[in-house]
């Protein structure tokens, strides 16, 4: 007498079966699709970035600059857009522009500054050591003498400043204690500068190096240091040591599909100073499809 009592439960599982069916194969045809096209986005970051990492390699090859890659990258054709921005230099945490002629700093490249850290184990301390140098071209016009009004430094992130040790160096340009408030930067990286007292030394041919040392203390990576200086001098004016040439860099990578380019884009830009005297690169930000 029990016989046919399964036969609604099966129609059930059927009809809700059924009905599990087409909403089953939607969702499996979405994570394909979401699938694809994440991949697609990642050969789309390879393929951009090589398109910079190419631009980067012809700049220090002194290569004609590409408008695209002479072939595809992950089946993606990457078209790049170099724009020349200028001569700038990092100075006191900021870019500034170095050569806007005919009102620029022409002669910029006749000044250098650098920094050096050496541990000393009597002071318990790193010697920093800020090195200037008057370079004039021979035979320009006008490269007889210099005056410096400021010099100073961005600090590893994690040092600072051993207060009165810049009086322990009496060769400096000035003994005084840097500028007060010390500022730091957005990292937190402290910035120490001085202005200069009225007749600091000059830089001339018979005078070609300066120098500002003092200790510091701090543990951490010793990256991420620059240094910088000021000239009185309106044809040189301030310098850093991280300065260049600025270049912006945007490379696209797209797939092109029956002739017309998809919605499949990826866009890589990258700021960049290329200093081609010192043959040293910076790479200022790199950025993942900017808006």
């Amino acid at each position: 007498g029990e016989s046919g009592q399964a036969l609604p439960i099966v129609l059930i599982l059927l009809g809700l079966g059924g009905l599990l069916i087409a909403p089953s194969l939607n969702y499996a045809s979405t994570s394909l699709n979401a699938g694809q096209i994440v991949e697609k986005n990642v050969n789309g970051l390879y393929a951009a970035d090589a398109g910079v990492e190419y631009v980067l390699w012809c700049l220090k090859n002194s290569a004609l600059l590409p408008t695209q890659l002479p072939q595809d990258i992950n089946q993606m054709a990457v078209s790049i857009d170099t724009e020349l921005k200028g001569i700038y230099a990092l100075y006191f945490g900021d870019l500034i522009v170095v050569d806007e002629r005919p009102q620029g700093q022409e002669h910029y490249k006749w000044l250098t500054v650098t920094g050096t850290m050496v541990w000393v184990e009597e002071a318990q301390a790193y010697e920093y050591k800020i090195i200037v140098t008057w370079q004039p071209q021979e035979g320009e016009e006008g490269g007889g003498n210099c005056n410096l009004y400021e010099i100073g430094v961005r600090l590893p992130l994690g040092y600072s400043y051993q207060t009165g040790s810049v009086a322990s160096f009496s060769g400096n340009l000035s003994t005084n204690e840097p500028d007060d408030p010390v500022e730091q930067d957005q990292a937190g990286a402290y910035m120490l500068n001085w202005e200069l007292p009225t007749g600091p030394p000059e830089l001339s041919l018979e005078n070609l190096v300066v120098t500002q040392t003092f200790y510091i203390t701090g543990e951490g990576s010793q990256d991420g240091d620059y240094t910088w200086v000021g000239a009185v001098r309106q044809d040189v004016g301030q310098v850093g040591e991280v300065i260049g040439t600025m270049y912006k860099i945007t490379a696209t990578a797209s797939y092109p599909e029956g002739g017309e380019t998809t919605a499949i884009v990826t866009i890589v830009t990258a700021d960049v100073m290329w200093n081609e005297t010192e043959e040293e690169m910076t790479i200022l930000s790199w950025q993942i499809n900017p808006q």
